[in-house]
């Protein structure tokens, strides 16, 4: 509505200044008045040049005072200009950027399915070493095998140095003889005179005989110290076949564990509820007396009932049924315990494998001391490799046996394991590809720490951070 008043004022200003103009003129033109020396009709023309001039004064000066964008636009065109040029030139990176960011987002979708493929590959891995477990049980009867043979070989030695030692005893009884009747003849020398050359003789044979015994004797020693030497062979190759049995029986029992669970399962029903699992978990500290310490154990027994009633899912299930089992003992000995007013961490274990269903779980407590185990920024493990020689699975590999010698230290320096896994902690494996992928842009050798960014305590669990370096220097952390 103001541009239209605004130019109805300039038209109705500007036709007011050319009447005024025009009556001007006529009457200057009438007069025949001169100005500056001029003929009249110059004049006149003059006046109606002064007249037009201020028809476009006014009008301009009436839009400059009525309108401000008019003025801003007359005045700072050159500026807009550089503004539109500039905005032209954001709009022009804009695009660029939108470019990049649509390039990085197909690369990004390359990288996933790059990582598809490597989680493919860990399955791969995975089936191996399910492979790997078949060939050590097979290794596992070999060796069972050869410990029987060595067994009856170490028999049959045992036997023949009895038979020695009986034979070597029988020719020391008759060397004893022999010497007695030697005695006997030097005895009987002066009386049997006539007989003295047929003694010599006799005397003579029985020497020969002894040489030939004692030589014997010799012979079956060697063959005895022989058969010693060779019974302590065996008798290592014995300890260390025990040893590798005994490793290989330790893992047989797991695996015969895992398996009597699977067939327990399918016989039966399915396991919920493994021996060793962790039914609840709680930090007590500040319990000064019994009642605060029954209260506490109370507590956790109703969490443990409750994650008890979730994984096991008991059929017909009243609300006054306990569920938990747990003895009277262990209540008294776990309450006498955390009354000391120092912090422990308290877990109730299942007791053992329970299935699917089943209404009473017996359940024993396990307590220690909660104290720190490391501190902030303390390095348990570290490896060195050179990345770019290497393969994601290789690299793979070496991180987790870092994780795995961490892991082993953290269970002995008395952070508490999960029963059922053995472990203490776990790493994303997001995180773990992603710095696996970044690590690949470095060559030559790195060393790779497993560092704690938090304080661990016994409670658990192990929070890891990796943290590369490279030339004492950190070229990339994690998380």
């Amino acid at each position: 509505m103001a541009g239209y008043v605004l130019v109805l004022a300039v038209i109705v200003l500007g036709g007011a200044i050319a009447t005024v103009g025009d009556r001007l003129g006529s009457k200057v033109g009438k007069a025949r008045l001169s100005l500056f020396n001029l003929r009249p009709r110059q004049t006149a023309v003059l006046i109606t040049i002064l007249t037009g001039s201020l028809i476009s004064a006014s009008t301009l000066a009436l839009l400059f005072a009525l309108s401000r964008e008019l003025q801003d636009g007359l005045l700072r065109i050159g500026t807009i200009r550089k503004q539109q040029q500039a905005a032209e030139r954001e709009l022009a990176e804009t695009r660029a950027q939108k470019e990049a960011i649509e390039a990085e987002l197909a690369q990004s979708q390359v990288e996933l399915a790059t990582v598809r493929e490597r989680l493919g590959q860990t399955n791969q891995i995975l089936e191996q070493a399910v492979n790997r477990q078949t060939l050590t049980e097979a290794e596992l009867n070999q060796l069972q095998n050869r410990y029987t043979t060595a067994q009856a070989e170490l028999k049959q030695f045992e036997a023949q140095g009895t038979q020695l030692r009986q034979e070597i005893q029988r020719l020391q009884q008759e060397r004893d003889t022999i010497q007695g009747r030697l005695r006997d003849v030097a005895g009987q020398k002066i009386a049997l005179e006539n007989a003295i050359r047929t003694a010599q003789e006799r005397l003579a044979e029985v020497e020969s005989q002894k040489n030939s015994l004692q030589a014997e004797i010799d012979r079956i020693q060697d063959q005895l110290a022989v058969a010693n030497q060779q019974q302590q062979v065996l008798r290592d190759q014995q300890r260390t076949l025990q040893q590798e049995i005994a490793a290989l029986e330790a893992s047989r029992q797991r695996l015969e564990e895992n398996v009597n669970i699977l067939l327990l399962g399918l016989r039966r029903g399915t396991v919920s509820i493994r021996t060793g699992q962790v039914l609840a978990s709680a930090v007590i500290q500040n319990v000064s007396d019994r009642d605060q310490a029954t209260k506490a154990i109370e507590q956790l027994l109703r969490e443990a009932r409750r994650n008890a009633i979730v994984l096991n899912n008991p059929q017909n299930l009243r609300p006054t049924d306990q569920v938990i089992q747990v003895t009277a003992e262990d209540i008294n000995r776990l309450r006498a315990q955390i009354s000391d007013g120092q912090p422990y961490v308290v877990r109730i274990l299942a007791a053992a494998n329970y299935l699917q269903g089943e209404n009473n779980i017996l359940v024993v407590p396990q307590v220690a001391r909660n104290q720190e185990v490391f501190r902030e920024g303390e390095n348990l493990a570290t490896i060195s490799f050179d990345p770019s020689q290497m393969t994601d699975e290789q690299i793979f590999q070496r991180l987790d046996q870092l994780f795995t010698v961490s892991n082993q230290r953290a269970i002995s320096s008395g952070v508490l394991p999960d029963p059922v896994t053995g472990s203490v902690g776990s790493f994303r494996q997001i995180e773990l590809v992603k710095f696996i992928l970044d690590l690949k842009d470095y060559q030559g050798t790195v060393d790779i720490s497993a560092v704690t960014p938090t304080p661990v305590y016994t409670a658990g669990p192990l929070t890891l951070s990796l943290v590369a370096r490279q030339n004492q220097r950190v070229i990339l952390r994690s998380g």
